[in-house]
């Protein structure tokens, strides 16, 4: 079983931010010693108090080093794109509701329409474009929990060899997070992430993650 100290240290040690705001004494340690509460439980098997955490991040933050803060990976991604006049629904899943999104999917493909299906254990989300709605009206028997309209898809690609980094995902959303703009749906595969939000926040989200993560970061978003 580890001590509190033993977790605290692998847990700066694992996390490069961490160690960024330590060495430069950029973090509230109070604060930051409740934000590690559970995950430092987690490791000792027991409960453990905040000020506990607080005291061993005292004392680690007099020997976090520049070495250690230069292991940060700067990040990039290689294509931003964008899609307006998106819409989605939610609908519960069940047979019927697979095979009649089954149809939806083939007509939206006869038709080479864009389209995003996600499919979790109790609902099914279809993202599309608002003009192939008339087939949602002609396919789908059963009300949608939930449709969201007015959307915008914002996509990114970046190159493989950061599959690997940890929190790659988050620093995208975090992005948008700090100027409150709220995510609708996101999507991915192995080397694009899709983002989903309402038409009005499509221009500062875009500039947001051109700005932080474009290799030329110095235009904005085109207008």
């Amino acid at each position: 079983m580890r001590t509190i100290s033993e977790a605290v240290r692998d847990l700066v040690a694992a996390n490069p931010w961490l160690q960024f705001g330590l060495h430069h004494r950029l973090l509230n340690l109070s604060q930051t010693a409740r934000f590690l509460q559970p995950l430092v439980e987690a490791r000792t098997q027991k409960a453990v108090r905040p000020s506990a955490i607080l005291m061993s991040l005292s004392r680690q933050q007099q020997h976090v080093t520049l070495p250690e803060v230069d292991r940060v990976v700067e990040f990039y991604v290689e294509r931003i794109h964008v899609h307006h006049g998106l819409c989605s629904l939610t609908v519960p899943r069940s047979r019927r509701t697979q095979q009649e999104i089954d149809e939806l999917i083939r007509r939206i493909r006869q038709e080479e329409g864009y389209l995003t299906l996600t499919e979790g254990h109790t609902e099914i989300t279809v993202i599309l474009e608002g003009a192939q709605w008339g087939h949602v009206q002609a396919v789908l028997t059963v009300p949608p929990k939930q449709v969201q309209r007015r959307m915008a898809g914002l996509g990114v690609t970046f190159k493989e060899q950061y599959l690997d980094v940890p929190g790659l995902l988050y620093q995208l959303l975090q992005q948008l997070a700090l100027q409150q703009i709220n995510v609708v749906e996101i999507a991915s595969t192995m080397t694009e992430f899709n983002i989903y939000l309402h038409e009005d926040d499509l221009m500062p989200a875009f500039d947001a993650i051109y700005r932080k993560f474009a290799r030329e970061r110095t235009g904005g978003l085109p207008r």
